[in-house]
C-alpha cells in the first residue's frame, strides 16, 4: 500500500511539473508532446497496447498541430481575430473528438490491426489502465473545448448580428478564454504522466499463462 501512494505522489509531481513546463512553453507544447510520446514509444516497445495508444497520440498530434498552424497563418493573413479563434478551438475540438471516439474502441482497433499484422500475438491486446483514464481526459479536453468555442461567440455576438449596446456586456467574458491554454496544458501533462505511469505498471505485469507458453515454444 505505501508502495502505491509513493507510486502516486510521483505521478502527481510529475503531472505538476510537465503542467508548468507547458504553460511557460506554451507555443510548443506540442512539440514537446510529439517528442514525448516518441520516447514512450521506445521505452514501451514490448508492450503493444502502449506502442498503439502511443501511435494515436502521435498522429493525432500531428494533425492538430498542422490544422493550429494553418489558422495561425491564417490569421497573419487578415482574418478577423473571433474568426480564428473560432476555427482554432473548432480545430482542438475535432481532434479531441476523434481521439476519444478511437479510444473509446481502441481495443477492438488494435486486435482487428495485430490479428491480421502478427495473428500469432493477438493475446497481448488487452485494455490497460491507460485506456480508461485517457478516455477520461479526453472527455475534459473536449468539455474545455467546446466551452472556449462556445464564450468566443458570446463576447462576439455582435458579429452574428446582435446589436452592440445589448451585446458588449459580454465583451468581459473570459473565464475559459483567458485559461484555454493553462487548462490544455494540464490536461496534456496529465496525458503524458498517465502514459508513463502506465508504461511503469505494465513492465511489472506478470506474464499469463498463455504468454508463457507462447514464449517457451
Amino acid at each position: 500500500m505505501r508502495t502505491s501512494w509513493i507510486f502516486l505522489l510521483i505521478c502527481a509531481a510529475i503531472a505538476a511539473s510537465l503542467s508548468v513546463i507547458y504553460i511557460h512553453f506554451n507555443h510548443y507544447a506540442d512539440t514537446v508532446m510529439l517528442a514525448c510520446i516518441i520516447i514512450f514509444c521506445f521505452m514501451a516497445k514490448n508492450h503493444e497496447n502502449i506502442k498503439h495508444i502511443a501511435a494515436l497520440l502521435l498522429i493525432m498530434t500531428a494533425i492538430e498541430y498542422g490544422l493550429v498552424s494553418y489558422v495561425v497563418s491564417l490569421n497573419s493573413m487578415g482574418l478577423p481575430p473571433f474568426q480564428g479563434n473560432l476555427l482554432m478551438f473548432g480545430s482542438h475540438f475535432l481532434v479531441d473528438l476523434t481521439i476519444l471516439m478511437i479510444m473509446k474502441y481502441r481495443v477492438r482497433l488494435s486486435l482487428r490491426y495485430v490479428r491480421r499484422t502478427a495473428p500469432d500475438n493477438w493475446r497481448s491486446i488487452y485494455m490497460t489502465h491507460a485506456d480508461p483514464i485517457l478516455y477520461g481526459i479526453y472527455f475534459a479536453f473536449i468539455l474545455v473545448d467546446l466551452a472556449a468555442f462556445g464564450e468566443n461567440i458570446i463576447r462576439n455576438l455582435e458579429h452574428f448580428g446582435v446589436d452592440e449596446s445589448f451585446a458588449k456586456q459580454f465583451w468581459s467574458w473570459g473565464l475559459i478564454y483567458y485559461n484555454y491554454e493553462i487548462l490544455k496544458s494540464i490536461l496534456l501533462s496529465c496525458v503524458v504522466t498517465t502514459i508513463l505511469a502506465t508504461i511503469f505498471v505494465e513492465r511489472q505485469r506478470p506474464d499469463t499463462p498463455d504468454e508463457e507458453l507462447d514464449s517457451e515454444s
